[in-house]
């Protein structure tokens, strides 16, 4: 216990490291806090809506579209929103004209939203048919409920009464159908259940990061041991009474404790106790592993060399198992400890 003391002193003794180490977590953790805070932001279509009708169906519309993962709404005036389409800000601009309510309950449900874009804008055609699909269920509820009266004109429910019946159905299991396609790619042995999207590639390009962050400090921790061997400090401090093993092993928790606090605040950026443990888990995989380097190559040059290349290495073939995921790859990738890491935080 008292080498591993010992270790804590001398680490935190070396103001100048402290001071980088103390630096470097808080600006890491401001700047991928910004980025995980925008994921889901920018993993969405920036679109403007303006709603010019009150009727529930137009609010019912406009909900949907808020609710819709795939569209980032901005709601403003027509002015404004037209200000942020020659800005660059939206794509493009829905607008829900006055009397749509009306013309949904009625027959005249062509050109129902208005569209405003850009010339060679190709993204607003997508968005349409999402919008297109968020009408749908009005449209078809009244033409199906005009049927419906025409052919019972008498013991016809009325059309709340109506609409309530068919929500009924909608939620049923006995009714209702759901149809799915999976596209199957006979090379791939094994689907990805997960929706692939552009947040969660967000997310695992932080993860990356924060693995690559972890590897480094480890790494530049375990130099510390190098540098002992070089001024002969390592062979002084063999003098301490006890065999070997506990005191390499007293060591490596001395670092690990030292650079504890980074993975903590990595965890914390994913806001989940599962983020945080995997990690301390990691770190504690890295500090043992440049542990053993640092006292096997023994000289400053080497360890240095051996390190870049082991982060290097390992921080590459991350963010390749990232896209590999996506469009496949070597199996191999998803076993790579950074791959293993950004697989459990995201």
């Amino acid at each position: 216990m008292s080498r591993f003391i010992l270790r804590l002193k001398i680490c935190l003794k070396d103001r100048t490291a402290g001071i980088c180490y103390f630096v470097s977590v808080v600006v890491m953790f401001c700047l991928l806090l910004g980025l995980s805070s925008v994921a889901e932001e920018r993993s969405a279509v920036p679109i403007g809506l303006y709603v010019d009708d009150d009727s529930e169906e137009a609010l019912r519309l406009a909900e949907k579209m808020r609710a819709t993962s795939s569209l980032y709404i901005y709601e403003d005036s027509l002015d404004e929103l037209k200000e942020l389409l020659l800005d660059g800000y939206v794509n493009s601009i829905f607008i829900i004209e006055k009397g749509y309510g009306e013309r949904v309950r009625g027959t005249d449900v062509d050109n129902l939203v208005t569209v405003i874009c850009g010339k060679d804008d190709q993204m607003s055609v997508m968005i349409s048919d999402i919008v297109a699909g968020a009408m749908m269920y009005d449209i078809c509820l009244n033409k199906s409920y005009r049927l419906y009266a025409d052919s019972l004109p008498t013991n016809a429910l009325d059309k709340q009464q109506y609409s309530d019946y068919i929500w009924k159905l909608y939620d049923s299991h006995d009714y209702a159908f759901n149809f799915e396609s999976v596209y199957k790619d006979p090379k791939v042995k094994k689907i990805e259940e997960r929706q692939v999207t552009n947040g969660m590639i967000y997310k695992q390009m932080i993860a990356g990061m924060l693995a690559m962050l972890l590897c480094l400090m480890a790494f530049v921790s375990c130099n510390c041991f190098c540098i002992e061997y070089e001024n002969g400090v390592a062979y002084r401090l063999k003098e301490f009474p006890g065999s070997r093993i506990p005191k390499e092993i007293m060591d490596f928790f001395g670092i690990f404790m030292y650079t504890l606090p980074l993975s903590i605040v990595a965890g914390l950026l994913f806001s989940n106790i599962k983020a945080v443990i995997a990690s301390i888990i990691y770190l504690m995989v890295l500090c043992a592993v440049c542990t053993f380097i640092s006292k096997a190559v023994k000289k400053t040059e080497s360890y240095q060399l051996v390190g870049a290349v082991l982060v290097i290495g390992l921080g590459v073939l991350g963010f390749v198992s990232v896209f590999s995921g996506i469009i496949g790859g070597p199996e191999f990738l998803r076993y790579t400890p950074n791959a293993i890491y950004i697989n459990l935080l995201v």
